[in-house]
């Protein structure tokens, strides 16, 4: 004979955890799903090293090469030349001191692997190959694989006191623009980041993974949460960190130039990039060059990049040499009236 019910009593409980048990038997079965489909993999929160023997872990900047050291390495894999790299003691590709005297007027370059000269010995890149066109500069190249623009800037605060530049030219790569995010490791390594809070830059460690995090459907929840430009511009981000170069600028009394260095080809998402810091640059009253038809158009990238390869050859460098020499002389370093005005 069936109880009978009892008056006021509730049988909510009972329902909510069967409620509880359906869902997360649902989630579970939806990130089993994620991980055979292999998709929303989550980022590598523990970055390991990608080349030790190359570069160490520095903390101003996140990392840099072994200092004051000459060593050869191979690149690239599908047919490597066997190059040499030379460190200074703060630990970028030169043989040369940033605080060595020099009566020339000074020129620092920042930017990642294309600035960098990776795939290329250091006298055939475009910094090597502009400080001999002259006329009569004094040219320090602060290029370093894996970087963004946030430890560029982090970088330049650093020796910017010791090296006093007349003008710092900063280059973004198209893909520099996602190297801001969070988890980026560059070469391998917990690297400081910057973060907007209340519309300000904060400097904080590498971030820790929470035990979520390495669950599949909390990053496609993410990515869905956000719109497709934050994901791959970080435009917010980078106009706050550019902003601190200019700053610097400001401190330090140099002038300042923007410069865009695109890949293979000119997608709808490097059109974007570029359209967007040619913008910040004409907001911000300061020199802008984009490298696009140059190293794209007028040759091509078969003349111009090592081929499969997303890095410049010789020819690319000696081009970009070419183009920034009449847009440092012209708008730069002789010719910078709206940024002096502003």
């Amino acid at each position: 004979m069936r109880a009978p019910r009892v008056r006021g009593v509730s049988r909510w409980p009972a329902r909510a955890v069967l409620v509880l048990a359906a869902t997360l038997l649902s989630l579970g079965v939806a990130e089993l799903v994620l991980r055979i489909d292999d998709r929303f993999a989550p980022p590598p929160y523990r970055p390991e090293p990608i080349r030790p023997d190359l570069y160490e872990p520095f903390e101003p900047h996140g990392y840099r090469l072994w200092p004051s050291r000459t060593v050869t390495y191979r690149y690239p894999r599908d047919a490597p030349r066997t190059l040499t790299l030379t460190s200074n003691r703060d630990g970028f590709r030169s043989g040369r001191e940033l605080d060595q005297p020099d009566d020339r007027p000074r020129l620092l370059i920042l930017g990642d692997s294309f600035v960098f000269g990776q795939g290329v010995e250091a006298e055939e890149r475009f910094t090597n190959q502009l400080e001999s066109r002259g006329p009569g500069w004094r040219v320090d190249n602060l290029g370093m694989t894996g970087y963004g623009a946030d430890l560029m800037v982090m970088a330049l605060d650093h020796v910017v006191e010791r090296a006093r530049p007349d003008a710092v030219l900063l280059c973004m790569y198209t893909d520099d623009f996602r190297r801001v995010f969070p988890y980026y490791s560059g070469v391998g390594y917990e690297i400081p980041r910057f973060r907007l809070r209340s519309g300000r830059l904060e400097r904080r460690p590498f971030p820790h993974p929470a035990v979520w995090d390495s669950w599949r459907l909390v990053v496609g929840l993410r990515r869905m949460l956000r719109d497709d430009e934050d994901v791959m511009f970080a435009f917010d981000l980078n106009e706050a960190i550019l902003d601190r170069y200019l700053d610097l600028a400001r401190t330090f009394d140099f002038l300042p130039g923007l410069v865009f260095l695109p890949g293979r080809s000119d997608t709808p998402v490097d059109a974007e990039r570029r359209a967007w810091l040619g913008q910040f640059a004409w907001r911000r009253y300061v020199p802008y060059l984009d490298l696009t038809d140059d190293l794209l158009f007028d040759g091509g990238p078969e003349t111009t990049f090592i081929p499969n390869n997303w890095h410049l050859n010789p020819v690319g460098h000696r081009i970009v040499a070419e183009r920034l020499q009449g847009f440092l002389a012209g708008r730069v370093l002789e010719n910078n009236e709206r940024w002096r005005a502003h």
